[in-house]
């Protein structure tokens, strides 16, 4: 089972992988988008750094995603895997200046059309964003603002609904281990744990 764990920045997604990876080190594949391989953590270092356009963040976001499918997903399609963002939210930041069919195309060239198959969206009140946004330092995708990262989660949602793919969306402003309990229940319920 191929399993997306998405939200905007902040939401809590790293903290949640965390506490999921000391429980289920054994049985799930925890990847990440961008950043997963070698080649990922360069892109990594460019879009959130560098000064580029969108259509170049686009592709490279599309070539960390390629090279994470080739080299990790493919391979365990038959495993547990546990993604940190994946098409969903590349959709979802980039529909904000692209065409959604083209994205659609674009990413399923990428990706030889392998999509989570379950999502997780934590989802953030614009307060609670706005608060966690000012506890730290901006990568180029945060400076685009709170209103640009609002968007993105709605996005989120309407890309897993275009896309047919089933989602449970989770409040993000609840305490840590109420999120984590959630998170866990759908596991247990898609995933084959030992």
């Amino acid at each position: 089972m191929y399993i997306a764990l998405e939200g905007i920045d902040t939401a809590g997604k790293s903290t949640q992988i965390e506490l999921l990876k000391n429980e289920y080190k054994n049985n799930i594949l925890f990847i990440k988008e961008p950043g997963f391989t070698k080649f990922g953590t360069k892109i990594r270092e460019i879009i959130f750094n560098d000064d580029i356009s969108k259509k170049a963040e686009l592709f490279l976001f599309l070539a960390d995603r390629a090279e994470t499918i080739e080299k990790f997903v493919k391979p365990n399609l038959h495993k547990n895997i546990l993604t940190d963002r994946s098409v969903i939210s590349g959709i979802a930041y980039a529909m904000e200046f692209f065409d959604f069919n083209m994205l659609v195309n674009l990413n399923k060239f990428a990706t030889d059309g392998i999509f989570p198959e379950f999502v997780i969206i934590l989802k953030l009140d614009k307060e609670t964003l706005q608060y966690r946004l000012s506890q730290k330092n901006h990568d180029n995708i945060e400076k685009r603002g709170l209103d640009y990262l609002i968007n993105i989660q709605d996005n989120m949602i309407e890309v897993c609904n275009r896309l047919e793919i089933p989602y449970l969306l989770l409040d993000a402003s609840k305490n840590i281990e109420e999120i984590n309990f959630r998170i866990k229940k759908v596991i247990s319920e898609y995933m084959d744990i030992d």
